[in-house]
């Protein structure tokens, strides 16, 4: 036998002989198990029956039961903080079984396990409850805490100090700078629905879901159709939510979304929800569409008619927001022209407030803001700076204004018709919180805007016909993958 051939044996023999020493079995936490036993005193949803989403005006008890387990699985003697968190939704506090166990959205376990009460909000699909060792031990009270205390009480090689320079640091009262195990762990999931269109409104001023990336609820009863196609992005429409409002949405696509028409309806729709100055939007959406072709019936429903009162009431127009709506019997304001105005006072070729010329209104100016504002009171002026800029221009009826927005009628010139009558403008309602005139309605085709001048239709047709662009079914169509 050669020496390599002797040799060979040997270190087979010391190779196994490592792999094999005991160390003992592995200690310490890895993991932990985490369990929703109720919800709102009850056993929790199932997936056939799911909660409705929440919205975030109200919270929902989920009691618990969270152990820390061992890398083989085994109950870990661990006492300290886990820090709760529910995805997606928020956790707005914790109740443990005794009080002083709990501090925030923080629970300690004892003897490795801890049980209490989480209550949670703006909850919606399958959502699971996590808890995590981030390493926070909460100082005594009246004590000085560890991470407050301008001292470096871990490594000396660590120059980092307190909180929040030392990463070991979770908050300013942890009692320690040394960072957790982060071990974590998660329930199974609890079935709330998906948010509808009205839920991510939020039935109020502002979605209970913002910067959320989000599926929004397109399954039956809902019906949710395409009621506008823009130059950058779609509206659409929940027809199951007509009565309660709020059942409209604008999806941000940053261009007009291909193959995409007027009473399609939505099969899936997704995307990151944002407010923009006021005006609720989806932004980067995702989308499958159901289309509509020729001989089909169009869902989209008639267009809800403001009135002095509606206009005026800041809860009935955000019912509306991103909906179809119509204002009739209005006419241009009379002082719409491009001239600066002088001393607050309008004429016919006067409404601009750019007094320096510089090209927008300075409203920190004591002359240009005063100009602004006294336009925006008066029923009979239209800014020039905003139409030059957005193309936004009032309306009014002699008592009620608001603003409106034409550019997809190109052979109609508002300046050249101000004080003229228009019989009826239909289109989409959006919202800006700057300033007082916050509502626009934008044409979406000429069909919305009905007047004796050139451009303008001769009488306001139905949302069936209105806007409508028929598919055949050789059509080559498409969504977002």
């Amino acid at each position: 036998m050669t020496p390599r051939a002797r040799l060979l044996p040997a270190l087979l023999a010391a190779a196994l002989a490592g792999c094999g020493s005991d160390a003992g079995p592995p200690r310490g936490v890895s993991s932990f198990w985490v369990q929703v036993v109720e919800v709102n005193g009850e056993a929790p949803p199932s997936a056939d029956a799911p909660l409705p989403a929440n919205r975030g005006d109200t919270a929902d008890a989920w009691s618990f039961r969270i152990e820390a387990r061992d890398p083989a699985g085994r109950r870990a003697p661990f006492d300290g903080m886990v820090r709760l968190s529910v995805e997606p939704g928020a956790v707005v506090d914790v109740e443990a079984d005794e009080a002083d166990l709990a501090i925030g959205r923080n629970v300690r376990l004892r003897g490795g396990v801890a049980t209490g009460v989480v209550h949670v909000t703006a909850v919606y699909g399958p959502a699971r409850l996590w808890a995590e060792d981030v390493g926070y031990e909460p100082a005594p009270r009246g004590g000085r805490p560890a991470c407050a205390n301008g001292e470096n009480d871990d490594a000396p090689g660590d120059v980092l100090i307190d909180f929040p320079a030392d990463p070991g640091c979770a908050f300013a009262d942890d009692d320690t700078e040394e960072g957790g195990t982060f071990s974590a762990g998660a329930s199974k999931p609890v079935a709330y629905a998906l948010p509808r269109v009205a839920d991510v409104q939020g039935g109020g001023s502002a979605t209970p879901y913002a910067f959320e990336g989000i599926q929004i609820n397109t399954a039956a009863p809902q019906e949710v159709v395409v009621t506008r196609v823009a130059s950058d992005g779609f509206y659409v429409t929940d027809l199951t939510g007509q009565d309660g409002g709020y059942n409209h949405l604008f999806a941000y696509n940053f261009n007009t979304p291909a193959n995409m028409r007027v009473c399609d309806r939505l099969q899936y729709l997704a995307g990151t929800v944002n407010e923009f100055f006021g005006f609720t939007e989806l932004s980067f959406p995702s989308y499958e569409i159901a289309p509509f072709h020729e001989g089909e019936p169009c869902p989209v429903p008639e267009p809800a008619v403001l009135d002095a009162r509606t206009i005026a009431d800041a809860s009935a127009m955000e019912r509306l927001e991103s909906g179809l709506v119509r204002v009739e019997g209005v006419h241009i304001s009379k002082n719409f022209g491009p001239k600066p105005a002088r001393n607050n006072v309008f004429a016919p070729e006067q409404s601009s407030c750019d007094l320096n010329g510089d090209g927008q209104v300075d409203f920190e100016s004591r002359t240009e803001g005063s100009c602004a504002n006294a336009c925006s009171r008066d029923p009979e002026c239209s800014e020039w700076t905003s139409y030059s800029a957005r193309g936004n221009y009032k309306v009014t009826d002699g008592s009620s204004m608001i603003q409106i927005q034409t550019g997809t009628v190109s052979a109609f010139d508002p300046t050249s018709h101000r004080g003229r009558a228009l019989e009826a403008v239909t289109g989409t309602l959006r919202n800006f919180s700057g300033g007082s005139l916050n509502w626009t309605i934008e044409a979406r085709c000429p069909d919305d805007l009905v007047c004796e001048a050139p451009g303008c239709a001769p009488a306001a047709k139905p949302s069936t016909e209105a806007c409508v662009r028929l598919r055949s079914l050789n059509d080559n169509d498409a969504e977002t993958n």
